[in-house]
């Protein structure tokens, strides 16, 4: 009798964690799967960064992105090629400064990568964290977010 008494508590044990994994993974897609239209709001903000970052004179080519899945949450990234001698400090500067007055939200996560285009040894790649301890620089720096 003690037998089957210890494999009912393991088998009940191992229904609550098995239970307690799928709630995990339900509220996670629903706390992170953003909606259709969402995604469209959050493409029309990072196409709308990368065409301003395009037009400064030293790109030679940049892509801006957003995404707000289970791998990537909230994170916003730019890669960039920049002229030769360009200076790298500048253009992160102000991709970061586009990036935290954005309207996409959330947004816990910023990386900027940024390459000569006819250096491939010579780039720097710079990540913030605007939700947590680079908040109060940015905010010093650029003001305060927008409304999300």
């Amino acid at each position: 009798m003690r037998r089957s008494r210890k494999r009912q508590q393991v088998r009940a044990g191992g229904l609550v964690a098995l239970a307690v994994s799928i709630l995990v993974a339900v509220a996670s897609c629903s706390v992170l799967g953003d909606s259709d239209q969402e995604r469209a709001e959050s493409d029309a903000i990072a196409t709308a960064i990368q065409e301003t970052l395009a037009q400064r004179p030293d790109v030679v080519r940049v892509e801006v992105g957003y995404q707000n899945n289970i791998s990537n949450p909230a994170s916003a990234s730019v890669t960039a090629f920049l002229k030769p001698g360009a200076d790298f400090d500048r253009f992160i500067d102000e991709a970061v400064r586009l990036l935290w007055l954005s309207k996409l939200s959330p947004l816990s996560g910023i990386s900027v990568s940024v390459s000569d285009d006819a250096d491939i040894h010579r780039g720097t790649t710079r990540y913030v964290a605007p939700a947590d301890e680079d908040k109060a620089e940015l905010e010093q720096k650029y003001g305060p977010r927008p409304p999300g």
